[in-house]
């Protein structure tokens, strides 16, 4: 019997393909492949719209593990899908794609009504019975998150009131869309992704039911909900030909990224807290029951349990943003384009040659507010003459993020979390910045461990499948065996 399983991430950025053997508790090979099915208009982009075509991205995706497969020679057992939590596309009862995909990112719902002062968010939480207090965004009762513009709901919300709902539709995210494409079945979800569309109990474990016929929005244009680490279906004849595996291999349900990345990385859910710097940032705690969630959210995990995570406020696309400020900045000065990752690199090689602290400089670094403080602006401060430099700024912004994300796990603390003794980080942004793993260590007061294994959340979308499959009696299981390296 094979102990190999492959893995699918269905990444904003980047798609991800892995193979991992359960015999060596090792990654057999991965393959990645940038992303690059968006077709937002300029005109769109403006507005912080972001729009894809999910068809061409489950091509890519597959392709990319056709390829890995055919390097490594693999035969796996099953597959295991994750990728992007929140977004929406619609499909017609053939399960045709109906118009664009609207990914995490787009903002859509925080534009004003036609004629009206407020957005459509604005007209959800009235609905909905909440209302934003004390510069908050507005949250639902139970639903575990505040209300969020990239939630599924929202763009369903929004479509209805620009009369762009067909009848006949329904909806689903990126990684049950490619599970569907696999199997050839109407899309299903999970919990940990039905936490992305906005109006899911965390408390009932099921759609809440009145809140979306408080919204207006009809109960057909949910997928029907499933357990994690269950199998979807058997690959169809046509995709396993793409792929270059048998006929009939199981498929898992897919599980989002967030909790996929700590399966693949947490070997000991009780003790750790886990940080996670991808393109967002997450710093996350595993608990056994729901509880009131302060300013974090309450994430259903995978199979039992919850993440108590700070999320959305800090991430890669933070340190971006400053990177793009000085490539303008350069090719407006000196008419030179500079490359974007050799740019990265010597900013951090700057900035490691800053002394912590960065002599007193400090940075705010919520370009795009947070979840608690959603109108937060950034900002840097006590600057002097000698410490306006680009290694300064760039210390000092990536302390601020690491503030940032031990905010979340004082406030989990806070909350009546006991404290952790395990500090463990995923993510390139991690991975690839020792001066954020340096700042990390300082704020949590704990030596920082990376994961055993890259590609952590395909890591455990594998996982999802060893244990539908079979393999291991449930995902703590499989994480205690594989994430231990």
């Amino acid at each position: 019997m094979s102990t190999h399983y492959l893995a699918l991430d269905i990444g904003s950025t980047t798609v991800v393909a892995i193979v991992i053997d359960l015999d060596t508790n090792a990654v057999v090979g991965a393959a990645s492949a940038a992303n690059s099915s968006e077709v937002t208009s300029a005109a769109n982009k403006r507005i912080s719209r972001s729009e894809w075509d999910l068809d061409a991205m489950t091509e890519l995706a597959i392709d990319n593990a056709a390829a890995l497969v055919a390097r490594t020679n693999a035969r796996p057992a099953a597959i295991g899908i994750t990728g992007q939590q929140q977004g929406l596309q619609l499909l017609d009862a053939a399960l045709n794609a109906v118009g664009p995909y609207f990914s995490w990112q787009d903002q859509r719902a925080q534009e004003s009504l036609p004629g009206q002062q407020h957005t459509y968010l604005d007209a959800m939480a009235q609905r909905g019975g909440s209302a934003a207090t004390d510069g908050e965004m507005p949250a639902f009762a139970n639903t575990g998150c505040p209300l969020v513009a990239g939630h599924a709901a929202p763009h369903l919300f929004w479509l209805q009131a620009n009369n762009q709902l067909p009848s006949g539709v329904s909806g689903t995210a990126a990684p049950e869309f490619v599970v569907s494409r696999l199997v050839g079945k109407r899309p299903v979800v999970d919990p940990t992704d039905a936490l992305g569309w906005g109006v899911y109990d965390v408390t009932k474990q099921a759609w809440a039911d009145e809140l979306i016929a408080d919204l207006g929005l009809d109960q057909s244009l949910f997928p029907e909900l499933v357990e994690s680490c269950t199998m979807a279906g058997p690959l169809t004849p046509a995709m396993a030909q793409k792929l270059g595996v048998p006929v009939g291999l199981p498929v898992a349900v897919a599980s989002g990224d967030h909790q996929c990345s700590f399966a693949g990385t947490v070997a000991d859910y009780a003790n750790t807290v886990a940080v996670n710097v991808g393109t967002g940032g997450q710093a996350a705690l595993h608990i056994e029951a729901p509880l009131p969630r302060g300013s974090l959210e309450l994430r259903p995990y995978i199979q039992r349990g919850y993440l108590l995570a700070g999320v959305g406020a800090v991430g890669g696309r933070t340190f971006r943003t400053l990177r793009d400020f000085f490539g303008d900045a350069i090719y407006a000065l000196a008419d030179v384009q500079p490359d974007s990752e050799a740019l990265y690199e010597r900013l951090v090689s700057l900035a490691a040659d800053v002394p912590a602290g960065a002599e007193g400089v400090r940075a705010d670094p919520l370009f795009s507010g947070s979840r608690s403080r959603p109108r937060a602006k950034a900002a840097f401060r006590e600057l002097t003459a000698t410490t306006l430099t680009a290694g300064h700024l760039t210390r000092a912004l990536l302390e601020g993020m690491a503030v940032e994300l031990a905010d979340s796990y004082r406030e989990a603390i806070r909350l009546g979390i006991g404290a952790r003794s395990k500090l463990v980080g995923a993510g390139n942004g991690i991975k690839l910045n020792p001066v954020l793993r340096a700042a990390l260590e300082a704020e949590f007061a704990m030596p920082l461990h990376m994961g055993s294994h890259g590609e952590e959340a395909a890591v455990g979308a594998a996982l999802c499948a060893a244990v539908a499959d079979g393999a291991f009696g449930s995902i703590a299981e499989a994480s205690a065996a594989f994430a231990s390296g």
